[in-house]
């Protein structure tokens, strides 16, 4: 059950490489659905180690979390054709952190893969908007920091899902 009075913070990395992006798939909330990886964070542990952390799990690919790319909240009273969230809080905010690859392992796969993911994949970027992306707007959100470059600093989305 959802309780919407409950806020979950969550971190993601953006991992790019060769004109590639990082991207975990699932059947989740759709089939053929597919996220940066990036999950919960935990007390104590600050958003970029929760990416640093997340990426590990679901990737296999050990990353440094750099600058702060994006912040996006997500109010799932605010969009009732919008995804339910798997933790049960009502309220998610989302920091994205562009990363710096530190280690990739010969075949993709981390030790705590989420429940939901069937699998983890380099994807191009020009693949990008023929996807289901969750959220919707991932594509364009993630054309737009890479074009922006680091001198930019961080975007705030606010409460969005399309």
């Amino acid at each position: 059950m959802t309780d919407p009075g409950r806020i979950r913070n969550a971190a993601s990395g953006l991992v790019v490489r060769d004109q590639h992006v990082l991207m975990v798939r699932g059947d989740w909330p759709r089939p053929d659905t597919w996220w940066l990886p990036g999950g919960g964070q935990k007390s104590g542990e600050t958003l970029a180690a929760c990416a640093e952390r997340e990426v590990f799990e679901e990737t296999g690919v050990r990353v440094k979390a750099e600058d702060l790319a994006v912040v996006r909240e997500y109010i799932q009273a605010n969009h009732p054709d919008g995804h339910r969230m798997m933790s049960g809080a009502g309220h998610r905010v989302e920091a994205v952190f562009r990363c710096r690859i530190l280690h990739e392992p010969s075949v993709l796969g981390g030790p705590a893969e989420d429940s939901v993911q069937l699998g983890v994949e380099w994807v191009a970027l020009d693949k990008l908007p023929g996807l289901r992306t969750l959220p919707p707007c991932l594509p364009a959100v993630i054309t737009d920091v890479l074009a922006a470059g680091r001198d930019r600093g961080a975007v705030y989305l606010g409460d969005t899902y399309a």
